[in-house]
């Protein structure tokens, strides 16, 4: 079965799914931009995809004319290889239509077309998620990708990291 990789960006924290026993606390993996191999098949990413995609217009529009007080708006793109497949949050946006290019905001591990703050063009099919932030509420909005993993992991552990950075999941 194929496995996707994904990222967490500087600010914006992205954790693994399915961890080796050894991994250190959810916390830290995030901290650490640390990869992880997920099965294309997982409901909750797919639910993650689905919904980030079906509420894209309304992030975009929020992107050109933000919300006071937020801030870190971002999106992340699946990037393949042809034998895998990475994910890349990527911030400093400029859309036009359907084509779209930022600035890559993860260093590529398995994917190695790309390079940490290179500028690419990307179209809208490769967004898979968006998120934004607002310090002063300490909320994150999006980061649906995020929820997703959280499914996986020890109900506590989730909890104490949504807190912590303000995530919320429906």
């Amino acid at each position: 079965m194929k496995h996707h990789e994904l990222r967490r960006p500087l600010v914006l924290v992205f954790m693994a799914a399915c961890w080796p026993a050894f991994a250190q606390t959810l916390t830290e993996r995030a901290q650490n931009d640390e990869i992880t191999f997920v099965k294309d098949d997982d409901p909750a990413m797919n639910r993650a995809f689905e919904k980030a995609r079906a509420t894209l217009d309304d992030f975009f529009r929020l992107m050109k004319s933000p919300k006071e007080g937020t801030q870190g708006y971002a999106v992340k793109i699946a990037v393949s290889d042809g034998e895998s497949t990475e994910y890349f949050w990527v911030n400093e946006l400029k859309v036009n239509g359907d084509k779209i290019s930022g600035v890559l905001n993860n260093e590529p591990e398995i994917v190695k077309k790309y390079k940490l703050g290179e500028r690419l063009s990307f179209s809208r099919s490769q967004v898979v998620d968006w998120t934004y932030i607002e310090p002063a509420a300490r909320r994150m909005h999006g980061n649906f990708t995020a929820c997703a993993l959280l499914t996986h992991e020890d109900p506590a552990e989730a909890e104490e990291f949504k807190q912590q950075y303000g995530l919320q999941c429906d």
